[in-house]
């Protein structure tokens, strides 16, 4: 569906305003797409990407901090969704050894054991939704995509 028809609106302050526009929504359509992919699991998107970070870095365990820093949505609250994981047994958490002040975070066998049940569903879904484009056109998404954010004053 156009984008025009989707928001019910015919005109545009400009063609960077809708393509930002297009952005949003598409990423918000995304986003549910996957939520709704995990569900059954009983896991969102954010703890989501939290157990894969936790995974590229197994066996060796990572600050509150680097993690934050690696999410794909930058939420402040990093500490409730570490307490949830850990509540639900997916990630352990401790005192560094050389510094009690540091908390460091693992995944453990039951996080890594959701990530492989989870893998084929997310597999399926990021398939399904770029099924439409070729490879080519992929590649070129990101690299506008990473054009658009390149350089950008905060």
């Amino acid at each position: 569906m156009k984008l025009s028809e989707l928001i019910r609106q015919d005109r545009f302050a400009s063609p960077g305003h809708e393509a930002l526009l297009n952005v949003l929504v598409t990423a918000s359509w995304l986003d549910s797409m996957m939520a709704s992919t995990m569900a059954p699991f009983d896991i969102t998107p954010a703890q989501y990407n939290v157990l894969r970070i936790l995974r590229g870095s197994h066996p060796e365990k990572m600050t509150c901090s680097d993690i934050g820093s690696r999410l794909l949505d930058r939420t402040p609250d990093v500490t409730r969704l570490l307490n949830r994981l850990e509540k639900a047994g997916f990630i352990t958490r401790g005192r560094s050894r050389t510094d009690r002040r540091v908390v460091q975070v693992a995944i453990s066998a039951a996080g890594r054991d959701l990530l492989d049940r989870l893998q084929p569903a997310v597999d399926d879904v990021q398939r399904r939704l770029s099924r439409h484009l070729g490879d080519d056109e992929l590649a070129h998404l990101s690299a506008l995509l990473e054009r658009l954010r390149t350089d950008q004053v905060a």
